[in-house]
């Protein structure tokens, strides 16, 4: 990097720059390639949510939008999205975003001080820790056993001093969801130790158990110190659009929108139409592509159990399986651009933190064909 360039840049640039996760979704150069790497659905947008911004256009809807969110959204996200918790909620308890990623960003941006503690699981989303680099504060790890349970006594021995604790669920990239049973664990962490709780629930309504998904915004004892983000773009296949909500305490809302103000500003009505749209009449759309991800994570699964050489749990919710595989194959960087120049795009674990050193996340939110022939071409690399 020019170091000209590089002295301008500011301290929090800076932080992120060198502790970032984040990588490439493509590696350049390959071709004849199969993508397991994007968490993106390969269904196009429901049509009544297309048609319901055309006519929104058609109809004027041009100019600025309130701050928080228009009305036809807001009433549709309290009557559709959070009505199931069984809570009272209004108009303060949600903030419209410019997608999920906004909305977590001015959460931690809002709520967090340089030098504040954040617990993080590892692995995890990798948006979350630029976030956290970008407010100056640091990040304690916890993570899953084995058997995929949590270990609420170290949980709540590293919450100790600590600010917030941010969750995904279900989780990207492990594909675990939280039960209510483990939910009422971290309600009782959380409260004892005054921490905030963010939760990511980018991946709500795509979850393929037996037990309903249970949402943060349904557990007693956290209302007073949770938000929760959620995003269009993985349940309603919108992620072009760039629409996504907050629902949380007001004056948690109230520093998240400070701060969203800041940076983005309200979202343009015509999409806020058309989300509205998707909460009242896309539900049966919706449900038709969790339904085909269900095969298309079972198909992955049947392909992944002919590789001996890796271990998996099965995901419950999202579209990702995360792969263990032995350290004598490299770390995951180099695996992942191995794997690509054999035609298959992955996603390095190590993007998702260190427990990801000698792990990959693999997508299935593509075609069968393309399930089947890339698990195919990484079973080469893996063997």
């Amino acid at each position: 990097m020019n170091q000209a360039l590089h002295s301008i840049s500011s301290d929090a640039v800076q932080r992120i720059r060198s502790q970032s996760l984040r990588g490439k979704n493509l590696i350049p150069g390959v071709t004849d390639k199969i993508s397991l790497a994007i968490g993106e659905p390969d269904f196009g947008t429901p049509q009544a949510v297309i048609d319901a911004q055309v006519q929104a256009l058609g109809a004027g809807y041009t100019h600025y939008s309130p701050q928080e969110g228009r009305c036809e959204l807001v009433d549709a996200i309290l009557a559709s999205a959070v009505a199931v918790s069984g809570r009272a909620f209004s108009s303060e308890n949600i903030l419209v975003t410019h997608g999920g990623s906004a909305g977590l960003t001015a959460t931690i941006l809002g709520l967090i001080n340089p030098g504040d503690v954040v617990l993080l699981e590892d692995p995890t989303y990798s948006l979350y820790l630029d976030g956290i680099n970008m407010a100056g504060a640091s990040v304690r790890r916890f993570s899953r056993g084995e058997d995929g349970a949590f270990d609420f006594d170290g949980i709540d021995r590293d919450a100790k001093g600590a600010k917030l604790i941010i969750l995904c669920h279900p989780s990207n990239p492990t594909g675990a969801v939280i039960s209510r049973g483990e939910w009422a664990s971290f309600a009782d962490i959380v409260t004892r130790n005054g921490l905030l709780l963010l939760c990511d629930e980018a991946y709500e309504g795509l979850t393929y158990g037996d037990s309903p998904f249970v949402s943060a915004l349904d557990i007693d004892g956290l209302s007073d110190h949770l938000i929760v983000s959620r995003t269009f773009s993985k349940k309603y296949a919108m992620t072009g659009w760039r629409l996504g909500y907050l629902v949380g305490e007001p004056r948690l809302i109230a520093a998240a929108s400070t701060v969203h103000r800041t940076f983005n500003g309200a979202i343009n009505s015509a999409n806020q139409i058309a989300g509205a749209t998707a909460l009242r009449q896309a539900g049966e759309e919706a449900e038709k592509m969790r339904r085909s991800f269900h095969r298309r994570r079972d198909l992955m699964e049947s392909c992944l159990s002919k590789i001996p050489s890796i271990r998996f749990r099965r995901p419950e919710g999202a579209f990702y399986f995360w792969l263990h595989y032995p350290a004598s194959l490299g770390n995951s960087s180099d695996l992942a651009a191995t794997a690509a120049q054999a035609g298959v795009m992955v996603r390095r674990g190590e993007e998702f933190g260190a427990s990801g050193k000698h792990a990959l996340r693999l997508s299935y939110a593509t075609d069968e064909a393309s399930i089947v022939q890339g698990v195919e071409r990484l079973g080469r690399v893996l063997t």
